[in-house]
């Protein structure tokens, strides 16, 4: 399913690649084509190698727990389709160049009208709505990993854990004050 589903996207949303970032003001440079044709090939199709060379039993999983997966990822897909839609259509939208397309399987709030903006001074729309739903997504899921595995550190090394958040208080900057003295004062 998941190929499908990215296989699908890059079909039917091959229209929205040339208001990306990469294409628009990279002009499809050394590193995007590098990317496109020496790793994508490679590293999408990883899963499918090991499970191709795995014993299925090795993978196997509870029937109940897969649908739950399978509706989950439909769910996240389509946030993820039509957040990459939004983000078209503002662009698309500012420019004058936006065609509303109705053909299947276009998904539903892909386009996204009266956004908040904050006009910067040489003209452009900086867009201050929408989008915070994956932002705020990682940063609850990071933290709540975080908080996991800062658990069963302490209970797998006790003390010496202990004695590793006083020499590395910072939670996510690895900054160690023996090797670098102005650690202290951050």
């Amino acid at each position: 399913m998941a190929h499908f589903l990215y296989a699908n996207a890059c079909a039917k949303s091959k229209h929205l690649i040339t208001t990306t970032w990469d294409m628009y003001q990279e002009k499809m440079g050394f590193m995007l084509t590098f990317w496109n044709m020496a790793d994508v090939p490679f590293s999408y199709c990883h899963c499918t190698l090991y499970l191709a060379n795995q014993d299925p039993a090795k993978y196997a999983w509870n029937k109940y727990a897969l649908t739950a997966f399978f509706f989950l990822y439909l769910f996240v897909y389509w946030v993820w389709d039509t957040s990459n839609g939004q983000k078209d259509s503002f662009r698309t939208m500012e420019r004058g160049t936006f065609v509303k397309r109705r053909t299947f399987p276009q998904l539903p709030w892909q386009e996204l009208y009266n956004p908040k903006t904050i006009m910067a001074d040489n003209g452009d729309a900086i867009l201050a709505d929408g989008w915070y739903g994956l932002a705020l997504f990682f940063t609850v899921m990071i933290a709540r990993r975080a908080m996991r595995d800062i658990t069963k550190c302490r209970q797998k090394y006790g003390d010496a854990w202990r004695q590793y958040e006083k020499q590395v208080p910072y939670l996510f900057i690895p900054v160690n004050s023996k090797l670098c003295p102005l650690s202290d004062g951050l």
